[in-house]
């Protein structure tokens, strides 16, 4: 096993959650959907994903795509929000 290889195959991500500011650092595979990660996030911080939206320089995040076909890189910071609905 290559540490090198390893490297390259991942990136770590920040995802910063827009109620309190906190950022938690994550490193996934470059080609594994953000789903698994948007979950994690979710698990972690006891939210429900159903009530969230992720974004990426501003943009929606779609749970099938991966970090590598949105050309992501170490340190890039995804937003999670929280869905405001009208009642």
């Amino acid at each position: 096993m290559s540490r090198g290889r390893s490297d390259e195959d991942t990136v770590k991500l920040k995802v910063r959650y827009n109620e309190d500011g906190v950022q938690t650092l994550f490193r996934v595979k470059r080609n594994i959907k953000l789903q698994k990660l948007m979950e994690a996030f979710c698990k972690k911080r006891s939210l429900d994903p159903r009530s969230m939206q992720f974004t990426f320089d501003g943009v929606g995040l779609k749970k099938n795509k991966t970090p590598e076909e949105l050309g992501m890189v170490d340190g890039d910071e995804i937003d999670a929000l929280v869905h405001v609905g009208g009642a």
